[in-house]
């Protein structure tokens, strides 16, 4: 049966049910004109439960009307803004009067009540009070109170200052019809049935005698209580009626319902001798219908059920639900597509919320990335002048050794500065590179040799080298940055020792890889991976270890620009950065460069720097920053050469356009207001064709670009630079001895 399809499960259920319907048809003739009666009893009584439904729809349409004009009423508005509960209370009589209701409360916008009138005694200020304060706490605006004996349908209506949408309350006006004998036979006149009106299992109105409404008070108390409004059969006293029970309060307020009886035995007296006869028959079939109703439920409706609790559940983000899918019908196919359909959500949504994630993440990075660029440039500026003064002091004739070792201490601030805003442009990506093609084997082999020292005997260190390494374009000073501090970041997860190891290979990633590792795209690769045995990080911290000053490390033992720096200079070089690690696993930190394929270039060892030359040529000096300016004018006048001053594009266009004699070269600020370098440089080659340019920048987003493009041999002179540097690169320009000396960067190195 498992494998029928839903359309032959009905048919064959149908099929029983017609012959077991035709086969005791000719019996079930009494039955039926009995089942008719009380069909019609039952249908009389909803209509009499719609009738009040009704009726009560209207009242309440009408009462919540009443309300809010008595509300409305410019003395009401003007006897609650009295806040007087003695003068709130003698007015009441006229409101209560004008309300042509059963209670009347005036209450102040706390909701403590000022005035009380009832038709009835029994209910007091203080009962009052605290049938209010439920209200108001439900947030019910009709609701029902019972208090001293008698049922209330009370309806709340809030007396506004001014305007209602102004929401300027100042209290509240609480009208209410009691419920009473009256009102019962009333309605049981309209109804044509017996009334009854609960409060819980109390009885408060009723037109039934006293033993009848105690025996359905013990017949309806607690949990034998049906609210739905479904007709039943009950027996009070010697008589059967048929009564329907609904429930008027709304959801979470007091227990409130109606009882409308219809006398089962007077409308079906006739019946009585053939209900003695067929009472056996009768009995087979509320037995046979009842397993067949079952068993078509359980058939069908199970399933069914399921799967629309399954939406409802994906409709609230539940993923998990479980789902009947067993047998071959086509409930089991929609089943199944639905959970693959869910799933594909599930997945989808996840997939947006990792996306969503990584765009913020990389927007807040690029941002403070920003930052720390812009910070590093005007810092570079100070640092100019701190180190520049520095010099020329440290050279002065007649210094005693105590100035000369105040001097050096400021140089060493300096130079520690220095590297510092070095980390910050390293992040920032804007530090200015020099790339070439290089050998990262060699690199760790050279920078091994000194590495014991810098992570202790404690630590065993190993270089597992690929010997069929591919090349890779970087600065090689970077990634001996790189090398430094995550072998400086291992050392510090490692305080009872452990193991380093440092490993190159050939990596080819492909599309499914690279999906692992966004953002990364599929190609060849060299990976070098640094792996540490040592406390490892969770996922909270991983989060976070590549922005600018984070650090788990106690205050005073790290910047915080460690990984920092290693992020920028691996992005800044065209590659990835991955990290590997969970607590007590260790850490291992992967970098992924693109292969380049060529020979290695040889580069000769560096030289002892010789002495600074003289010049007599004419320089026009442009720079914004006053400091700097006023610097590099002096290491030139020094150095014998005439200087033109200008603090900015224009004023040097003035100055060369006044000036008579010669202006052999510009060295001009890349990034100044008014003009920037490469402006200024263009309308002084159109004056002055035979000026040089050369260039001075505080980071490499404005070292070689737009600006620069014009001149692409232009030299570029990196702040913070030594009077050695700036010389240097004057001679370099005025010479243009070389097209790849021209065209490189000088980026002054300070010790």
């Amino acid at each position: 049966m498992s494998k029928i399809r839903l359309r032959t499960k009905f048919l064959l259920s149908l099929l029983a049910i017609s012959a077991g319907l035709t086969a005791a048809t000719l019996l079930i003739v009494s039955y039926s004109v009995q089942k008719r009666v009380r069909e019609s009893i039952r249908e009389e009584l909803r209509n009499s439960v719609n009738t009040y439904k009704s009726f009560e729809k209207q009242r309440e349409e009408s009462l919540t009307r009443s309300a809010e004009l008595i509300a409305n009423l410019p003395n009401v508005r003007a006897l609650m803004t009295t806040d007087d509960a003695v003068t709130i209370q003698d007015a009441s009589a006229d409101i209560y009067q004008l309300s042509g209701s059963d209670l009347l409360i005036l209450a102040n916008r706390a909701g403590t009540v000022a005035g009380l009138r009832t038709s009835a005694s029994g209910l007091d200020r203080s009962t009052a009070q605290d049938l209010l304060r439920r209200s108001l706490d439900r947030g019910e605006s009709r609701d029902w109170w019972f208090g001293g004996g008698h049922l209330y349908e009370v309806w709340i209506q809030p007396i506004y200052f001014g305007a209602p949408s102004q929401n300027t309350t100042i209290g509240l006006l609480a009208v209410g019809d009691e419920v009473d004998e009256g009102a019962a036979r009333d309605f049981s006149n309209i109804a044509s049935s017996e009334v009854v009106f609960h409060f819980g299992d109390i009885p408060v109105a009723s037109t039934l005698a006293a033993a009848q409404q105690s025996d359905l008070a013990h017949q309806l108390s607690g949990s034998a209580m049906n609210l739905s409004g479904t007709p039943r059969e009950i027996q009070l006293g010697a008589e059967r009626f048929v009564v329907a029970t609904v429930s008027l309060s709304p959801e979470g307020g007091p227990a409130v319902s109606l009882s409308v009886l219809k006398s089962l035995d007077k409308a079906t007296s006739f019946l009585g001798g053939l209900n003695h006869s067929l009472m056996g028959l009768g009995l087979l079939s509320v037995l046979a219908g009842s397993v067949l109703v079952f068993l078509i439920s359980h058939t069908f409706t199970r399933p069914l059920g399921s799967l629309v609790a399954g939406v409802r559940a994906l409709e609230k983000g539940d993923f998990s639900y479980p789902l009947e899918s067993s047998g071959g019908d086509e409930v089991t196919e929609v089943t199944g597509a639905f959970v693959r359909m869910r799933a594909h959500m599930e997945k989808s949504q996840n997939e947006q919320r990792q996306l969503e994630e990584r765009l913020r993440q990389a927007h807040k990075m690029e941002a403070v990335g920003r930052l720390a660029g812009g910070v590093a440039h005007d810092f570079n500026n100070l640092l100019t002048i701190i180190r520049g003064n520095s010099d020329l002091l440290i050279d002065r004739e007649g210094s005693d050794n105590f100035h000369r070792r105040c001097v050096e201490q400021i140089q060493k601030a300096a130079g520690r500065a220095v590297s510092m805003t070095r980390q910050l442009l390293a992040f920032s990506r804007m530090q200015v590179l020099q790339p070439r093609v290089i050998e990262l084997n060699t690199i760790v082999a050279e920078m091994g040799k000194m590495l014991p020292r810098l992570i202790g005997e404690d630590i065993e260190y190993a270089f597992i080298p690929d010997p069929l390494l591919a090349s890779v374009k970087a600065d090689p000073g970077q990634i001996e940055q790189v090398f430094l501090n995550l072998a400086v970041n291992a050392r510090d997860a490692m305080p009872n020792g452990g193991n380093l190891t440092i490993q190159t290979a050939n990596i080819s990633i492909d599309e499914g890889e690279a999906d692992k590792r966004p953002p990364m795209t599929p190609g060849l690769y060299v990976l070098l991976s640094v792996t540490d045995t040592g406390h490892g990080m969770d996922d909270a911290t991983k989060t976070h270890i590549f922005e600018p000053f984070f650090t788990t490390k106690e205050v005073g033992k790290g910047t915080g620009l460690g990984l920092a720096t290693v992020y920028g200079v691996v992005k800044q070089s065209g590659g990835f950065i991955w990290v590997i690690s969970s607590p007590g696993k260790g850490t291992t930190f992967e970098i992924y460069l693109p292969q380049i394929s060529g020979p290695v270039p040889k580069f000769d060892l560096e030289t002892k720097p010789s002495a600074i030359p003289h010049g007599s040529e004419t320089i026009l000096v442009a720079e914004d920053e006053a400091g700097v300016r006023e610097l590099a004018c002096q290491f030139l006048r020094v150095k014998g050469y005439t200087v033109l001053e200008a603090k900015d594009g224009r004023e040097a266009l003035e100055i060369a356009t006044k000036h008579s004699g010669p202006i052999h070269l510009l060295l001009s600020d890349m990034v100044m207001p008014k003009m920037n370098g490469g402006e200024l440089a263009g309308r002084l080659k159109a004056i002055r064709p035979k000026i040089r340019v050369a260039f001075m920048s505080g980071y490499s987003e404005f070292s070689r670009g737009e600006m620069g493009s014009e001149f692409p041999r232009a030299p570029v002179l990196q702040k913070p630079f030594s009077p050695a540097s700036l010389v240097g690169i004057v001679r370099e320009a005025l010479a243009e001895s070389t097209t790849d000396q021209a065209t490189k960067t000088i980026e002054s190195r300070v010790t």
